[in-house]
């Protein structure tokens, strides 16, 4: 009985425990079934997946699965992959393969490796990989996701591309280019040219700020406009920047970069080199005022010699009358002092007629060869007593030469005049003047204030007359003017000395320049070609012609008729007969009729009808020798110029004097030329 119910018991416990086994059994079948769907969720999801992803062993490297994706992107079937190696469907090469596990045995894992690979049909896709390691079953895989980035690619060498135009654009034109932070104004970019002209490569720029880059006073120049572009204003300005050393006027732009919120972020400078155009500008600007000034001279000129003409015209009637007054007096004679001074007042007024002249170039004293040296020593004593006792006058003369070609008293004129400048310029409180005579080359003549304008020196040596004071200066204002007529900082009556100078100096075709700081002094240099010529013995004294004792008729011819009057008076004076014609054309009638008893010429320049050289030629047809004074306000040289196929035995200019008027007779009769 005991043995059954045990058997009983036992079986009841077996039937539990199967009982227990059959649900264990059916929760397992469960769980399995579970980690199935799961499965197959987890492949279905992995196969469609989007990405191209792949497992391959570890160990041998062979695809076990590989998304639709990654079969898509390589054009290839499951089969063509799945137990392959990636270097066996040539997917990548050996190379990229051992930096694949170069980059996965170093970190453990791969990260955003980019390799280029290539599809079934050989076309190369850009791919970025990452890897990490996984363990199935005591199993090494390998889990390796691609990421297309072909298009990403392109675009990026698309960009860089254009990046690089962009750079050639900008490194070749001729325009400063960069752009800079608007909040600490540092350096984002600067092309090549910009970086050029500070001796720099661009990449050397970039985060600099603008303060290391540009010279301290072009940087505070620009501040002001700098500020008023970080506020969002579009500004245009110029500058002047020190490149090489060398200082270079700029037209710049700032452009402010403003975003969605109106905040300036940055600001793009353009900046073009405008030094040339200044410098043409500026030079255009000289050449019109040099050309306004020749004009102004010219002018000047044209009516200083028309002046000179006519009133020298005028003081022959005057002086010939007063010299002849004079002479019928006897000394004790009350009005002969009267007759004196104004003779001394017309003498002065034809001195000033002649400055007039000699201010346009036309001087009839004759040139030679003369030592510089020599005759501004001999020049000194003359000067001395003129020098107030609180100026010391220095000088620097060469015991001999340099020798030029020139007119010993104009040399002397020049002397006095610059000396009587520098004097004024002293003033009371004492002071130095300075001469002193040199040879220098043509390189040497300074081109700043130096006149006539338009004059440039030749390739040869110069002579070089210098007189330095220590007085006020000239004033930037006056330096245009110095050597106008009349011209003057002292007082109403003077200003004929400098341009009597300037002159002088055109007559000799040299220049004169002035260097002046208001304040400390003047310096002028009067430039002189150099002459090959001997050195002629200068007579302290002139020969004189003598007078001769009169006699024979003279044909006068001349328009002005008081003039006329006067020359026949003197003609008279001098033992002479006067036969009167007041122009070319009656002189012509006349000489025809009287012929045989004229026995010389004396013809006015300026007429109407026939001027003097028509009347001269047309003369000379009818008697080939006759001697004929041509006389006239104007300057010799200014007369003489050009050719004439008949000239005159004697020049007279006027007014004249009886002496005058005597000696051109006896040259003329004499056969003198």
């Amino acid at each position: 009985m005991k043995d059954d119910q045990k058997t009983k018991k036992q079986l009841i416990e077996e039937l539990n425990e199967r009982r227990q086994r059959a649900a264990e059994l059916e929760g397992l079948e469960e769980e399995i079934g579970q980690m199935r769907a799961d499965y197959e969720k987890f492949t279905r999801a992995f196969i469609q997946s989007s990405v191209p992803v792949g497992i391959t062993t570890f160990k041998e490297g062979r695809f076990v699965e590989v998304s639709d994706a990654f079969l898509r992107l390589m054009g290839r079937k499951r089969n063509e992959v799945i137990g392959h190696t990636a270097t066996g469907i040539r997917f990548i090469t050996e190379e990229q393969r051992r930096a694949f596990f170069y980059e996965l045995n170093k970190k453990g894992r791969v990260e955003n490796l980019e390799m280029k690979v290539r599809a079934k049909d050989g076309a190369l896709i850009e791919g970025l990989f990452n890897a990490v390691m996984m363990s199935i079953k005591n199993e090494k895989y390998l889990l390796t996701v691609m990421t297309d980035i072909t298009e990403r690619k392109q675009v990026e060498e698309a960009l860089r591309e254009s990046q690089q135009q962009l750079h050639q654009i900008t490194d070749n034109v001729p325009v400063f280019m960069n752009c800079v932070t608007a909040q600490d104004l540092r350096y984002k970019f600067v092309n090549k040219h910009f970086a050029d002209a500070f001796g720099k490569l661009p990449e050397e720029m970039i985060g600099k700020q603008v303060k290391e880059i540009l010279p301290e006073d072009a940087y505070l120049r620009a501040l002001p406009y700098i500020d008023r572009a970080r506020s969002g204003e579009l500004i245009q300005y110029e500058n002047i920047v020190s490149i090489h050393g060398e200082p270079h006027w700029f037209s710049i732009d700032y452009i402010p970069e403003i975003d969605d919120q109106g905040t300036v972020n940055n600001i793009t400078v353009l900046a073009s080199d405008t030094t040339e155009r200044k410098r043409a500008e500026a030079e255009k600007a000289k050449l019109e005022a040099q050309n306004w000034q020749l004009q102004k001279t010219e002018s000047l000129g044209r009516m200083a010699g028309a002046i000179a003409h006519h009133f020298n015209n005028q003081l022959g009637v005057v002086i010939g009358n007063l010299e002849m007054a004079i002479d019928d007096l006897t000394k004790s004679a009350g009005p002969i002092k009267k007759l004196t001074t104004a003779m001394e007042a017309a003498n002065r007024a034809a001195e000033m007629s002649s400055l007039m002249l000699t201010y346009i170039g036309q001087t009839s004293d004759k040139h030679e060869p003369i030592d510089l040296s020599e005759v501004c020593l001999r020049s000194i004593p003359i000067i001395q007593p003129t020098i107030a006792n609180n100026v010391v006058l220095k000088h620097d003369l060469p015991t001999s030469g340099p020798v030029i070609s020139a007119n010993a008293n104009q040399i002397r004129q020049i002397m006095t005049n610059l000396t009587t400048n520098a004097l004024e310029a002293i003033g009371e409180d004492g002071g130095t003047i300075h001469l002193r005579v040199k040879t220098i080359h043509q390189a040497e003549i300074p081109s700043a204030h130096r006149y006539p304008l338009g004059w440039q020196p030749q390739d040869n040596p110069y002579a070089c007359l210098e007189v330095m004071d220590t007085g006020s200066g000239i004033k930037d204002q006056d330096v245009e003017k110095l050597y106008d007529p009349f011209f003057t900082t002292k007082f109403t009556g003077r200003g004929l000395g400098l341009p009597v100078v300037m002159g002088i100096v055109k007559a000799h075709g040299g220049a004169v320049t002035m260097e002046s700081v208001p304040g400390q002094g003047s310096v002028f240099r009067v430039f002189f070609p150099m002459s090959g010529e001997g050195v002629i013995p200068q007579p302290d004294k002139a020969d004189q012609l003598l007078a001769t004792e009169g006699g024979g008729t003279v044909l006068l011819v001349e328009d002005e008729e008081m003039v006329r009057e006067v020359a026949a008076a003197m003609l008279n004076r001098l033992g002479f007969s006067a036969l009167e014609a007041k122009d070319g054309v009656e002189a012509v009638e006349v000489f025809r009729q009287r012929q045989d008893e004229i026995c010389c010429v004396l013809s006015d320049l300026t007429m109407p009808h026939m001027n003097g050289w028509e009347t001269l030629a047309a003369l000379r047809k009818l008697v080939p020798g006759i001697p004929v004074i041509l006389a006239s306000g104007y300057d010799k040289v200014h007369v003489m110029a050009g050719y004439h196929p008949e000239l005159p035995q004697v020049f007279l200019g006027k007014p004249y004097k009886l002496k005058g008027l005597s000696d051109a007779i006896s040259q003329a009769l004499a056969g003198k030329k």
